[in-house]
């Protein structure tokens, strides 16, 4: 059964998303990457489970949330939050830990821009994940 196999190609026509081994990139970057203006998501490696579709969704929602003026941490949420809903569409429980890596890089990327001396970010409490856990809601 090839359940994710056929979720993950429905995503990728849905939303005419150019999956690319990296070859297309000017910059050799080593980790999954969307460029949103081309609607392409980069070295994501297709595989039947949760984790590479909720990545592949995480990429798209770059794609789909991203607007020109936000920062890092915004965008992160927001490509985030947008693909959780997406699960939710598709019956996909995403487990508690990967919820927690997306939530704890928000974060970093939050310090990180006000460490560098930005203002006006969105608190924590904004940058926070809203998911569902089989009948409770979550705030990680």
């Amino acid at each position: 059964m090839e359940k994710y196999i056929n979720i993950q190609n429905e995503i990728i026509t849905k939303y005419r998303i150019d999956i690319c081994d990296g070859t297309k990139c000017k910059n050799d970057w080593s980790r999954t990457h969307a460029h949103v203006q081309q609607r392409r998501v980069c070295k994501w490696k297709q595989l039947n489970g949760v984790i590479s579709t909720f990545t592949l969704l995480h990429e798209v929602g770059h794609i789909e949330t991203t607007k020109t003026k936000m920062r890092r941490c915004e965008s992160e949420y927001y490509a985030t939050q947008w693909a959780i809903e997406q699960c939710k569409l598709y019956d996909i429980a995403i487990p508690e830990k990967t919820i927690e890596k997306y939530q704890r890089y928000i974060f970093n990327e939050l310090a990180r821009g006000v460490r560098r001396g930005g203002s006006n970010y969105p608190s924590k409490e904004q940058l926070t994940l809203q998911y569902e856990m089989k009948g409770t809601r979550k705030l990680l």
